[in-house]
């Protein structure tokens, strides 16, 4: 079944709706933690187009059934790189679907900033990007060349 989602910059009131899917991957991040990551992005006046950000799919009902954030990096060999530490989607009837309009929103960003790449991380609970202790990973991931 093939829905049409809605995929841009996470919105206030999909921020606690974002938070289940964070959880069912197993990520090691409370509820106030991910609120406070999300207001950083709120408290910005304008869009800023070399920060991290937060990116959703919510489907006609109102659901958020995938989440990304994206950020800019530089990779020694690749060049300017769109960086996607976190690539969740989770949907009992079109996961195809959502993965697809986030990545067609992925790579239309990536276009826009002149990226020749995306480089989407696995999936690893234990590394949440943002935390202070975990380091750039240069060199892994999968990527996927932007035409």
């Amino acid at each position: 079944m093939a829905f049409a989602y809605s995929v841009g910059p996470i919105k206030c009131e999909q921020v606690d709706k974002s938070y289940r899917l964070i959880e069912a991957a197993g990520y090691h991040l409370d509820l106030r933690s991910w609120r406070d990551y999300c207001a950083i992005s709120f408290a910005r006046r304008w869009r800023a187009l070399y920060c991290e950000e937060a990116v959703t799919a919510e489907n006609p009902l109102g659901y958020v059934v995938g989440l990304c954030i994206m950020r800019p990096a530089h990779d020694k060999m690749y060049g300017q790189v769109l960086d996607v530490p976190v690539f969740i989607v989770v949907s009992a009837a079109d996961t195809r679907g959502a993965s697809s309009s986030l990545l067609g929103y992925l790579t239309a960003t990536a276009r826009n900033k002149h990226y020749g790449f995306i480089r989407l991380w696995g999936l690893e609970p234990d590394n949440w990007p943002t935390s202070p202790d975990v380091t750039r990973r240069d060199g892994r991931g999968i990527l996927i060349p932007v035409q």
